[in-house]
């Protein structure tokens, strides 16, 4: 009994230590860094846009310094056999004897252009969804913005509801015609110059399609004013011979300004 009690005792204890003598479960090595993840691709910018006018828009010499480009209609357009917004064309605006408010701008940037324009500043009158559509001839700004009336009046096509008259959302300038040019400056043509390193590369009716107020700069309307008056030929050579310049100049180094 005694020695079958103590056999017992023992088979436990050896049990036991069995147990108790197991080695222990050894943790997973983990690194003390933790792996950096991927940067993300970068999304490329937007082109920068035009600047913005000056208070004055006018240089030392009394220059403008941006000028504008304005988009209109010529055709009635209609949409589900409702008209969609107002036709208008420079032939209209050549028989208006007042200032003609440039209403019905319902995109806040364009909106907020035409904040920067000043008495006396010229402008390309522009057809839009013409045959074709480009750039037939100039206008001029008389008036600088206003509030635009056609947004609290029910009835015109660019009312707006959320437009109070204390609190106005749109404005819009008073302009006058100038010249209309012998032919359409198309838009194809001006696409043919705004190629890279082309004279019309960084074009705000080329970069923002949708804008229907756009910037222009100096050299920008210097060069279609030249495609308008039938230098065409001029411009080309111009454009050649920058690029020609452009490829034999040494390039600037990173402490230098490039634009």
């Amino acid at each position: 009994m005694k020695m079958s009690a103590l056999g017992t005792l023992i088979g436990r204890r050896n049990s036991a230590k069995c147990v108790y003598s197991s080695p222990p479960r050894k943790k997973t090595a983990t690194s003390k860094f933790k792996a950096k993840a991927k940067p993300a691709a970068k999304t490329p910018k937007d082109p920068v846009a035009p600047p913005a006018a000056s208070s004055a828009n006018r240089d030392a010499h009394g220059n403008q310094q941006v000028y504008w480009l304005f988009k209109a209609e010529p055709h009635q357009r209609y949409e589900n056999g409702a008209k969609a917004g107002e036709a208008f064309s420079i032939d209209d605006l050549a028989t208006r004897t007042e200032p003609e408010p440039w209403s019905g701008v319902r995109n806040p940037q364009a909106c907020s252009i035409m904040k920067e324009m000043r008495k006396g500043d010229l402008g390309f009158f522009y057809h839009s969804n013409a045959k074709p559509s480009g750039v037939v001839g100039m206008l001029r700004v008389v008036e600088e913005a206003k509030v635009d009336e056609s947004a609290f009046d029910a009835k015109d096509p660019y009312h707006d509801s959320r437009s109070r008259r204390d609190k106005p959302r749109w404005f819009c300038v008073g302009v006058e015609f100038v010249k209309k040019f012998d032919g359409v400056v198309d838009l194809h043509r001006i696409k043919s110059f705004a190629g890279k390193d082309g004279p019309l590369e960084r074009m705000q009716l080329i970069r923002n399609g949708r804008l229907s107020v756009c910037r222009v700069t100096k050299d920008e309307w210097e060069f279609i004013m030249g495609l308008a008056e039938g230098k065409e030929g001029e411009a080309e050579d111009d454009a050649e011979k920058a690029e020609t310049a452009g490829s034999a100049v040494q390039q600037p180094n990173k402490a230098e300004k490039t634009e």
